[in-house]
């Protein structure tokens, strides 16, 4: 089992959720492999708003009580009965027996919540035995408790950008990749990547010296919309073109791309690897 982290250094602007929200469709889609989708923020937040989930009771003190997400895992963990085989009880299927969500609970505080970190740690170390690769969206800018122990435990952070120039030199010149990116994976990608700018991937990648994965996903105004509507995986499945891909997008051309550079710098079995070029 592989964790995989998304998280930007920017607060908005470089699509890391909605990448986070759409990477482990295609992973689940092109490797058939059992994936959990989870992340680091409040209940309704982040990747939960590219889906259809059910609605959250009006009164926030009946959470504690919902019978799915974190708050149930929570109660779980707090009795000593969390356990690999159980904690897909508590989440909603988004693809049959390959795509599953893990809903956010109570909303953690920005510096010291450690009673959601060491959750989230706990869940992790657990889910690792039961799935075979999770994808967990670390939020944007200044990480809180909870996405903290989301970067630790990953075995791959996949860092968004943008194609700013000044937004690049100030995270490749600062000391942010030093910390908790030392000793890790990481690869990079850039949202709403337009590849007619200047400002290229191989430009970017000659300028400040970067190797390894590095990625751009173009705007798609169809999936904006299809975000707007929580209907996201249609959209991506949609985008596929079936399965000749005579009719694949340009959108999901590119999160393929980006699916198996993930794929393969964490080691998940697959023969479909010369795909990715096609």
């Amino acid at each position: 089992m592989k964790t995989i982290a998304l998280w930007s250094p920017l607060t908005s602007g470089s699509g890391t959720t909605a990448l986070a929200a759409s990477l482990p469709i295609v992973l689940a889609m092109e490797f058939k492999v059992k994936t959990l989708l989870l992340h680091g923020g409040a209940a309704g937040e982040r990747v939960e708003q590219a889906y259809s989930l059910k609605k959250q009771p009006l009164d926030h003190s009946l959470v504690t009580f919902q019978d799915h997400g974190m708050n149930a895992v929570e109660r779980l963990a707090a009795s000593g009965r969390l356990m690999p085989e159980n904690i897909r009880d508590y989440t909603s299927p988004l693809l049959q027996d390959r795509l599953d969500l893990l809903a956010a609970g109570r909303e953690p505080k920005l510096e010291s919540d450690d009673t959601h970190g060491r959750l989230m740690s706990q869940v992790l170390e657990t889910a690792v035995r039961g799935y075979d690769v999770i994808v967990a969206d670390a939020g944007n800018g200044r990480a809180n408790s909870v996405d903290r122990q989301i970067l630790r435990a990953a075995d791959l952070i996949l860092i968004g950008l943008n194609q700013n120039i000044r937004s690049l030199e100030k995270f490749f010149e600062s000391d942010q990749m030093q910390g908790v990116f030392q000793g890790k994976d990481i690869g990079f990608v850039i949202g709403r990547y337009d590849r007619h700018s200047h400002c290229t991937l191989q430009n970017v990648k000659r300028r400040f010296g970067v190797k390894g994965i590095f990625e751009g996903i173009p705007y798609c105004s169809e999936f904006t919309d299809a975000w707007n509507m929580r209907s996201v995986q249609a959209c991506i499945q949609r985008g596929k073109g079936g399965m000749d891909r005579k009719r694949e997008s340009p959108f999901y051309r590119a999160l393929r791309s980006t699916g198996f550079a993930a794929a393969e710098q964490i080691g998940l079995p697959s023969s479909g690897y010369s795909e990715r070029g096609a």
